[in-house]
């Protein structure tokens, strides 16, 4: 879930900021003033609000253990929200293409939400009660390759030319701070799910201390990629980016 909208990963639109070695500061300046149509913004909003939000209720299905349907709605939701992230990947791999470090950071975001439909679908009870590989791993490796990507992001974002990672250039201003409350929270979202999920398969069946406390760091987690989306939609329809 690249989450990252016409500005390439990691670059400053001020005079001596570049991106990760690979990447000219004339390539940059390139990439910066493109600006997608007002239809793109929406859809690519909608897709990442969708994800996050959908992701919130059907972690907040697993506190109803006792609750029938609870398993089935929860599995729709998260099929849902996972479909809303690979959207947005998909609509940026086929709309930032003139970067190839750019592309493959959006690839890797894209393969994990894919594996996150594949875990979605895992978890529907007519596919889980025969197994729980596809549900669990589709989350596991999902979370991994998405909180990977999102982390490599952050990182692009953080880089200056000559002094390379710079926390401080995070937050230096309104730019570099909105693109990393929306790379940062959808790392932090995915890594939630991925050690939850984990607690949940080893631990969750037997103890119901950690069962709750997966379930909580899912619902975490999910609340990371809504603020994520929160952030995006600020770009797309304040700062017009």
């Amino acid at each position: 879930m690249t989450r990252k909208e016409p500005l390439l990963q990691g670059e400053s639109s001020h005079t001596g900021h570049s991106s990760l070695p690979g990447h000219s500061v004339s390539q940059a300046h390139g990439l910066l003033h493109k600006r997608s149509p007002l239809w793109w913004r929406i859809l690519h909003s909608l897709g990442f609000t969708c994800g996050g939000t959908t992701f919130i209720a059907g972690s907040v299905c697993f506190f109803f253990p006792n609750w029938v349907e609870g398993a089935w709605w929860s599995a729709l939701l998260y099929t849902v929200g996972s479909l809303g992230f690979l959207l947005v990947d998909v609509m940026e791999f086929f709309t930032f293409t003139d970067c190839v470090f750019l592309r493959t950071n959006i690839l890797c975001s894209a393969l994990g939400s894919a594996l996150y439909v594949i875990g979605s679908i895992g978890f529907f009870p007519s596919v889980y009660d025969q197994s729980d590989f596809y549900g669990i791993w589709g989350f596991i490796l999902g979370s991994a390759a998405i909180g990977s990507s999102q982390l490599w992001k952050v990182a692009r974002i953080g880089w200056t030319e000559g002094k390379g990672f710079r926390i401080c250039q995070l937050y230096s201003e309104e730019d570099e701070m909105t693109q990393t409350g929306v790379e940062f929270n959808a790392s932090l979202g995915a890594w939630c799910f991925f050690f939850g999920t984990i607690l949940f398969k080893w631990k969750g069946g037997v103890d119901v201390a950690c069962y709750l406390a997966s379930v909580w760091i899912w619902t975490w987690g999910s609340v990371a990629f809504t603020c994520g989306a929160g952030f995006l939609a600020y770009r797309h329809f304040v700062m017009g980016v």
